[in-house]
């Protein structure tokens, strides 16, 4: 189990990320038997949480409309609730974690919005590339700075020199312990992030 960074600050609701099936199939048969054998603690204040509630939640999947049930648990001692998503959800996106990646790498590589292949429309592509644009380089330094406080390793800068963005982002996660994950840069990065950080997400 990775280390739990304490909160500072207010009480808030925050959500967990968690690997919970490799897909919709998968979650929708088994997400209660991976949340059973998780320790969810509340990224709030580092207490153990225990089930709470449900929601529906829905997610695009090329051009079809899922709808999910989400388990929200509540922390037994500052009495935070948090939603636990699987990694191959983004938060507050409505579009997968694998369908958001594709695009945004196709994107940093160079590929023209207008041929991205994807359900989204070109206004959300262009909107996602904006966001990603501008938190990249927080979530490569929040990475760094994690890997250094919890396991004193540090990344060679040179390395980097001229990559792109997600091969940054992969070449730093191979620096953590391995996690069960859909193996996802997004997906791993708000794993660890949910582990260590509280409300910071791709």
């Amino acid at each position: 189990m990775l280390p739990h960074l304490t909160a500072q600050g207010p009480p808030k609701s925050i959500m967990i990320i968690a690997y919970l099936g490799r897909n919709v199939k998968e979650y929708r048969e088994k997400f209660l038997r991976y949340l059973d054998e998780l320790e969810l603690i509340c990224p709030g204040c580092g207490e153990k949480t225990v089930f709470h509630a449900t929601y529906k939640r829905h997610l695009h999947i090329e051009d079809n409309v899922e709808w999910l049930t989400i388990q929200r648990v509540i922390c037994k001692e500052c009495e935070r609730t948090h939603a636990v998503i699987p990694d191959f959800i983004r938060p507050y996106k409505h579009y997968s974690a694998c369908d958001s990646e594709m695009s945004l790498r196709d994107m940093d590589n160079g590929i023209p919005v207008e041929q991205v292949e994807t359900s989204a429309s070109i206004s959300t592509l262009r909107r996602w590339a904006v966001e990603f644009r501008e938190k990249s380089h927080q979530i490569a330094g929040a990475l760094k700075a994690l890997l250094f406080r919890f396991y004193k390793k540090v990344v060679n800068e040179i390395e980097f020199y001229g990559l792109k963005i997600f091969l940054i982002l992969e070449r730093i996660l191979e620096e953590f312990p391995e996690i069960e994950s859909n193996n996802l840069v997004i997906g791993d990065t708000n794993i660890l992030f949910t582990s260590n950080l509280s409300g910071m997400f791709v």
